[in-house]
């Protein structure tokens, strides 16, 4: 195609809805966070690391007895949205949030390490990889490793980015005073798929969420 050389009649949509083929075998219900599976159809979201996060559905669907496509959803890409936390407080409120279930969110990093102390982890959400990986402190030059990547110098307190063989990422916060005094490591559990912001807290067991970044990345 060419430049325009007039005016164009451009079809648009609303970008702040969609409108996706479910699953197989898959119910789908209102206000239930959505996923886009492997296959790129809607499923009830998980935290499954083939999968992306699509929005909230604003409607059920329930194909169990139907095929790949032979039912359509239709929900929400932007907004803020009152789900279920998992071990979430006031503290949280900035912090990137992942689907634990299809109405539960919790942090990208599933418990700190216990005997690597003086170190708090977060997600890089803008990374993904193995559900479990482990956490190497080498006492003799005062090193974080994580997932069998490249050994980083943390002997000054401060915030590192480690990286594992696979490109998986993860925000190492450092007390250096704090550090093991013996080589140590911990199994760190992951969450993969981004569902959004904490934008504030309600109670101590449900947070509003917004998806708008999770579903424009």
């Amino acid at each position: 195609m060419t430049a325009l050389t007039e005016d164009r009649n451009t079809k648009a949509k609303q970008g702040g809805l969609f409108a996706h083929s479910v699953a197989a075998t898959k119910t789908i219900y209102n206000g239930a966070m959505v996923n886009r599976d492997v296959n790129g159809y809607a499923t009830p979201a998980s935290d499954t690391v083939s999968h992306m996060f699509m929005g909230v559905a604003s409607e059920q669907a329930d194909n169990v007895t139907g095929a790949n496509g032979d039912l359509t959803i239709q929900g929400k890409r932007d907004g803020v949205f009152l789900f279920a936390a998992n071990g979430l407080d006031q503290g949280n409120v900035g912090d990137d949030l992942y689907v634990v279930d299809d109405q539960t969110v919790g942090l990208g990093i599933v418990a700190q390490p216990v005997n690597v102390t003086g170190v708090v982890l977060k997600r890089a959400p803008s990374t993904r990889g193995a559900a479990s990986v482990t956490l190497v402190y080498t006492n003799t030059g005062t090193t974080l490793a994580f997932g069998g990547g490249t050994a980083v110098d943390v002997s000054g307190s401060g915030t590192f980015v480690l990286t594992g063989t696979d490109g998986n990422q993860i925000i190492a916060e450092v007390t250096a005073g704090s550090l093991p005094v013996s080589d140590q490591n911990d199994s760190i559990q992951l969450r993969h798929v981004r569902a959004g912001v904490c934008e504030s807290t309600e109670t101590a067991s449900s947070v509003w969420v917004d998806i708008s970044g999770a579903t424009r990345k």
